[in-house]
């Protein structure tokens, strides 16, 4: 299952994905299920009003992510499962080290997989994903 802003979805779900997009704005998910239907993808995909920071990634075994993903690396490190692989656009993560990098300039994308960020992030902090977002005990 793939994870994409809804202008990319459909493109996957050509590609052969099941593919699912998340949007703030219910016209751009309305018109991304009518264009889905017309492309004729629609049971391949699915698009849904949603804020990133309410919705869940553990059932995404791919995320494509446009925009500042600097701001989304503890959410996605905390939810995403182990084998996942994560696609930013346009901007890198800060802390994570990109398996390969395609492109050039305002089209370069960095992959990165959920091993390699899960376990720097424990190296880094000395705790488990779980430990860091535990409450300390009193």
């Amino acid at each position: 299952k793939v994870k994409l802003g809804s202008s990319r979805v459909i493109a996957a779900a050509k590609c052969g994905f099941q593919a699912s997009g998340l949007e703030l704005n219910p016209w751009l998910v309305w018109f991304s299920r009518y264009k889905a239907w017309r492309e004729g993808v629609r049971r391949s995909t699915s698009f849904h009003i949603s804020d990133l920071w309410k919705a869940s990634f553990a059932q995404y075994s791919n995320v494509v992510i446009f925009g500042v993903p600097q701001m989304l690396e503890v959410k996605l490190a905390n939810e995403l499962p182990s084998s996942a692989k994560v696609v930013a656009c346009r901007f890198p993560f800060p802390t994570w080290v990109p398996e390969s990098t395609e492109g050039e300039g305002i089209d370069t994308v960095w992959v990165y997989d959920a091993k390699t960020f899960r376990s720097d992030q424990h190296r880094k902090t000395g705790k488990t994903l779980l430990e860091q977002k535990s409450p300390p005990h009193s």
